[in-house]
């Protein structure tokens, strides 16, 4: 999207310019069963629609992007803060059907983020892991023993204690992360109560093979976030807001 949305002061009707606003649209010609093409420029109808009025533009605050949809997902349902310089909106974006337009809407709401959830991914690494057993000898008991300490490991770090190193296209608050050097020696060095020199080398070869990108060793990293009432002008149905990102 965009980083300008535009508002009307008067009708608080809100406006996201893209660069589709002036592709044409087509309808059947029932007459000859044809598609006919339509002109259309959606940024001209709304300033015509608001002739008059007082357009205020809104500078979208970089990073405040929240959703659980797939960015490639048309039916969803977003939020993102906004600045005219002086306060800051959160806006609703929406769409029920993908027929629709998007629609733009400020609410009274403020977006919360949670604490980062750091997790690992457990299934992806045990399969890998037998995929790769020819080459690193790794039984299926070693690699139970491996995942368990792996996911204990994880559990106590911190944020500084990994560098995000790629993001998912499915989920727009989550990201992977690898372990930085010397994390990944000191979960090595862990290890060794379990597995022996040679195994603890196979082990090193095996993290270092899959830490790129979204890789079967690299953590998933999940930003939960959550929106709370805030006394504004602006009224919304609450009921239409999801549930489940409603706190307070």
């Amino acid at each position: 999207m965009e980083n300008v949305i535009f508002r009307c002061l008067q009708c608080n009707e809100i406006f996201c310019p893209t660069r589709y606003d002036t592709y044409p649209s087509y309808d059947i010609d029932v007459g000859n069963g044809t598609l006919k093409e339509v002109k259309r420029d959606d940024f001209s109808d709304f300033k015509i629609t608001h002739k008059g009025h007082k357009i205020e533009e809104l500078q979208v605050i970089k990073g405040s992007f929240c959703s659980h949809y797939a960015y490639w997902e048309p039916v969803r349902e977003d939020y993102l803060q906004v600045t005219d310089g002086f306060e800051v909106y959160t806006i609703r974006r929406w769409r029920k059907h993908i027929s629709e337009p998007l629609k733009y809407q400020i609410v009274n709401f403020d977006i919360i983020l949670g604490n980062p959830i750091l997790e690992i991914q457990s299934s992806d690494i045990e399969k890998q892991m037998m995929a790769d057993t020819d080459r690193f000898m790794f039984t299926k008991a070693k690699i139970k023993k491996f995942v368990k300490l792996f996911k204990s490991f994880v559990s106590r770090l911190r944020l500084d204690d990994v560098l995000e190193c790629g993001f998912s296209v499915d989920d727009p608050m989550l990201s992977y992360a690898r372990l930085n050097d010397e994390v990944r020696e000191t979960f090595l060095d862990n290890c060794h109560s379990k597995f022996n020199e040679t195994e603890i080398e196979n082990l090193r070869a095996f993290i270092n093979e899959n830490s790129e990108y979204d890789d079967v060793i690299n953590i998933r990293l999940l930003r939960p976030f959550y929106l709370k009432p805030v006394s504004k002008s602006f009224k919304i149905d609450i009921a239409s807001i999801s549930s489940n990102l409603v706190i307070g």
